[in-house]
């Protein structure tokens, strides 16, 4: 490489000219290994320099903004940079912030793995700053993602480790947020899992009243715009729909005043659910259309396809054929896409958790091990020292051996627990356990695997309806166990039909307990 052709692309990357001058002089009086030396010095320089124009206040503004951008993609863009930059200055809010930011994007795009593992990110960078409030954040969002799996026990369990964490946090908008977080996580595990919506509703209430105790204005609304959405969904299912209607639009409201395009997404959402649930289909379809190109700028694909499907309910009982169509295969594609990545999202979760117990299991094994070994040779050594005798020393190993063996007896008998767990399937089903769909699995694998087999489109719970039918419980046994009305469990068996192509004239139960 000549010095000419090194001086251009020190010019291309920004150079000043005196600086430039400089290093002419300097690379016309050496060999070309040193010249790529001084080359390299020159772009490290040159990119340290280039991160130095950006101030820890600064990066705070450029995060702050991929909350309220609707493209995700583009928010994951800016919070990547943002990561960098703070890693070069040495800023570290602003990576736990972009973490952070990169969380949300991932959550909002369906990628719950890769939500997982810059959570695990986020949790080892604030650990070791002694940060609770991030290491709270870390498994906030890690509860959400494994309840967005299915992974319900994993769900809980994390929601609980932040809720203990949170005690460490100072009383500040960061306890506050965490707490009103807290909540709404434990209200977002139960709706997935079809549980009594007034046990939803009551975290949903005590997540708002955390909210509301926020200073910065600004970051109240935008926490309180979400809540009510989610607010609004609830009294949906309570068949409510005035108060419905209210948080819906309060959320719109808060989310255009601090112009986040998505929170007033989600408000216009739950409004176009509202009318379409009250039969007002015009103001449904009003609704559904702002929503919507906010959605697909966001590449929202869960929001968009319940809208597609909506709106095709709609024009279906409009007559309108045409639009009826368009908007059922849109739902049909998203369906289809929803499908594989969540099939791909599962199962990669899956396999990380299998080898985190795995690891863990090896590592108290190991442990266990360890000590016997360490308690062996102590013993031995006083055996030795003290009284040197063979029977004693005999005696001591047998005592080893006898506790290895009462160790074994102890895993045989918690593997015999386990196996009982089967004669609970029933009770599980009719007390609404969150370990219901996993001990099902169990019981009925062919069924199960069969199922997912012809019709990998239905969610974790469509798979938890379809067990319950397959257990014969009625439609008012099924409204009754998960507190719910018995004009739902219709909606849900008729929705259910149409999705597995089955005819209003065949039994549903009867049909699964046949499958």
């Amino acid at each position: 490489m000549t010095t000419s052709r090194i001086l251009q692309y020190f010019r291309y990357f920004g150079g000043n000219v005196c600086f430039f001058n400089i290093f002419a002089f300097a690379l016309d009086a050496v060999d070309f290994q040193k010249k790529l030396l001084i080359l390299s010095f020159l772009f490290s320089f040159l990119s340290e320099s280039d991160a130095q124009q950006y101030t820890p206040q600064q990066v705070d503004q450029l995060i702050a903004k991929t909350f309220k951008i609707a493209d995700r993609n583009e928010a994951l863009k800016i919070s990547n940079k943002t990561y960098q930059i703070s890693a070069d200055i040495d800023y570290y809010q602003g990576k736990a912030k972009s973490l952070k930011a990169d969380i949300s994007s991932y959550l909002g795009l369906g990628e719950q793995e890769k939500a997982l593992k810059s959570a695990d990110k986020l949790y080892e960078i604030a650990k070791k700053e002694g940060d609770d409030y991030h290491c709270t954040q870390a498994y906030i969002a890690k509860a959400i993602a494994y309840a967005y799996l299915g992974f319900f026990e994993k769900a809980i369990k994390t929601n609980e480790k932040a809720e203990e964490l949170c005690k460490k946090i100072k009383i500040n908008d960061d306890l506050y947020s965490s707490l009103g977080q807290i909540y709404n996580g434990k209200a977002e595990i139960l709706n997935l899992q079809y549980t009594d919506p007034q046990k939803t509703l009551r975290y949903d209430l005590q997540s708002i009243e955390y909210f509301k105790k926020i200073k910065d204005k600004t970051k109240r609304n935008n926490w309180l715009s979400a809540q009510y959405s989610s607010l609004g969904v609830i009294y949906i299912d309570l068949e409510d729909y005035k108060p419905a209607i209210y948080y819906s639009r309060k959320a719109y409201e808060l989310g255009k005043l601090e112009n986040d395009s998505i929170n007033q997404a989600f408000g216009l959402f739950g409004l176009g659910n509202a009318y379409l649930e009250m039969k007002q289909n015009d103001s449904s379809i009003h609704y559904y259309k702002q929503a919507l190109p906010i959605f697909e700028k966001a590449n929202d694909i869960y929001r968009l396809q319940y809208i597609y499907d909506d709106l095709g309910l709609i024009y279906e009982q409009m007559g309108d054929d045409k639009i009826y169509s368009y908007y059922t295969k849109k739902s049909r594609e998203l369906n289809e896409i929803i499908r594989k990545k969540e099939k791909l999202e599962t199962d990669k979760v899956s396999q990380n958790i299998l080898e985190e117990e795995k690891k863990n299991w090896y590592q108290n094994l190991y442990i266990f091990i360890g000590s016997i070994i360490f308690l062996a040779v102590v013993f031995f050594f006083f055996t030795v020292k003290y009284f040197k005798s063979y029977k004693e020393e005999k005696e001591q190993k047998e005592n080893i051996e006898d506790d290895l063996i009462e160790k074994e007896e102890e895993l045989n008998h918690l593997e015999l627990k386990v196996n009982d767990a089967f004669a609970e399937l029933l009770e599980l089903a009719k007390s609404n356990d969150s370990s219901f769909l996993s001990r099902f699995k169990e019981v009925y694998p062919f069924f199960y695997n069969k199922l997912i087999t012809n019709y990998p489109e239905l969610t974790t719970g469509q798979l938890q309806f379809c067990a319950l039918l397959k257990l014969n419980f009625t439609t008012k046994e099924i409204a009754h166990y998960n507190n719910i009305s018995v004009r739902s469990v219709e909606t849900r068996k008729n929705r259910l039909r149409k999705q597995l192509d089955i005819s209003s004239e065949i039994d549903l139960n009867k049909w699964m307990m046949d499958f």
